[in-house]
């Protein structure tokens, strides 16, 4: 029995070893321009989906839903969020596939996830994916109105979707620099 035993705990050092020395030999494609694999896919998007769900408040979206608010979520949607995930401008951002994983396009495809676990994500970032965390530069209030915006993005009001319409041009002036362009993305006037 002890043999037995002796024999797991050494392959399970050897097989580690082994993973050790795949990576520290620079084996595994890191390039963003390269898809991870099944394996890579499925416990990153686990442990992601269990962590939000473990550490998200369980609470509904503070946001009364309503027409001003919609409004204030559209325009700190497409002055931080768009130009990633997708906006009035183009559905899909040409910044999609330039991620890997690939940005999620959630004005194409909102998510279902309950609003609690969007805000969290939106205020803490994901690791090694691109999202940043955006705690300090947009404010609970702001995140919760980009959430409820963008879960209702596909059935707003008029004039909820001729606003954001609007913003969005104004935001995609043609003439800005490359530089002017990053700047305002991130750090809209306020």
């Amino acid at each position: 029995m002890r043999g037995f035993i002796l024999g797991v705990i050494f392959t399970i050092v050897v097989g580690l070893g082994c993973v050790y020395l795949f990576l520290y030999m620079g084996k595994l494609p890191m390039g963003a321009d390269n898809p991870p694999g099944n394996i890579e896919k499925s416990m990153a998007n686990m442990a992601v989906d269990s962590h939000v769900e473990h550490n998200a408040d369980k609470q509904e979206n503070p946001t009364q839903i309503n027409s001003a608010n919609l409004i204030e979520g559209a325009h700190e949607y497409e002055d931080h969020c768009a130009f990633c995930h997708g906006g009035a401008q183009a559905l899909v951002s040409p910044m999609s596939s330039k991620f890997n994983p690939p940005v999620p396009q959630i004005i194409n495809r909102p998510p279902h996830d309950p609003d609690a676990n969007l805000f969290w994500i939106t205020k803490h970032g994901i690791r090694l994916t691109g999202m940043p965390s955006w705690s300090g530069i947009l404010t609970d209030d702001e995140i919760w109105k980009i959430v409820a915006f963008v879960k209702r993005s596909k059935s707003l009001p008029p004039d909820v979707d001729a606003a954001w319409h609007k913003a969005a041009a104004e935001s995609h002036q043609p003439g800005e620099n490359e530089q002017g362009e990053h700047e305002r993305h991130m750090h809209p006037p306020r």
